[in-house]
């Protein structure tokens, strides 16, 4: 199986660093020409500048993607730039921790809007730029759609709206040959997730069946996979990559018996 995306368009939200830029990374190095965004100009710029190192083709910019005007004028540059747009991957988001009767409004708000408006944007730019020759609209869930963590529950909330999201629009967008797909990351080595590994990766890895985390690049595999010609036929569906997050009540129980 080989994956080759020469002449293809990728976009990827929240681009900049982690699991975004690994996405990034991978698509580009499997020929297609990449566009990230995100709201740090220092880590926009750093990751620019190396994926253009690599020599690979990349335009990157600040943008809120809670805001239609800055979506659409980027998606219109995107065009501008490279002709088409193929491939748009809602991955930003952010993760307030805090209670949800204990979350001020305005974090409340710019979650929402931040992890759940912009899978809206970016379905409505998959229908305007993709209709005449179809593509892919992928959504970032989490495994918190499938078990929610006390003191995260905003996020969880907007995860599980976007993997609802994400059913409705395989169906909405298949008239215009726009599949629509998620990928369930579950604890990922990332900087977001360093300090809480950190803290606490021992008990981390007890509901991991693989027992150990993933990486970024594993997640980009997936995603790829998603956007391929491979999943031609997959749309509403979701691939999670969690190592096997409480598969079963017991997930370590067969690594106790290797050590007994």
């Amino acid at each position: 199986m080989q994956f080759d995306f020469s002449g293809k368009t990728i976009v990827v939200t929240g681009g900049s660093a982690g699991i975004g830029l690994a996405i990034a990374e991978l698509f580009a190095r499997l020929g297609g020409t990449v566009a990230i965004c995100g709201r740090s100009p220092r880590k926009l710029d750093d990751a620019e500048n190396y994926l253009l190192q690599q020599g690979y083709e990349v335009f990157a910019a600040r943008v809120d993607v809670s805001s239609a005007r800055e979506v659409f004028a980027f998606a219109d540059e995107v065009v501008n730039r490279f002709g088409r747009l193929d491939v748009w991957i809602n991955n930003a988001a952010i993760c307030p921790y805090c209670k949800i009767t204990e979350t001020p409004e305005e974090v409340w708000d710019e979650t929402l809007n931040i992890n759940l408006k912009s899978v809206y944007l970016g379905a409505r730019v998959a229908r305007e730029k993709m209709s005449q020759r179809g593509g892919v609209l992928i959504n970032a869930a989490s495994f918190a759609t499938r078990m929610p963590t006390m003191g995260s529950g905003l996020y969880a909330a907007t995860k599980s709206a976007v993997a609802s999201m994400t059913r409705s629009l395989a169906a909405e967008l298949a008239p215009f040959f726009i599949r629509v797909n998620g990928y369930i990351p579950g604890v990922i080595r990332t900087d977001m997730t360093a300090p809480a590994i950190e803290k606490n990766g021992d008990l981390m890895r007890e509901v991991i069946a693989m027992n150990d985390f993933g990486e970024a690049g594993d997640v980009a595999n997936a995603v790829v996979f998603l956007a391929s010609e491979y999943a031609s036929y997959i749309t509403g569906s979701f691939i999670e990559i969690s190592g096997g997050k409480f598969c079963v009540q017991n997930p370590t129980a067969a690594w106790d018996e290797l050590e007994e």
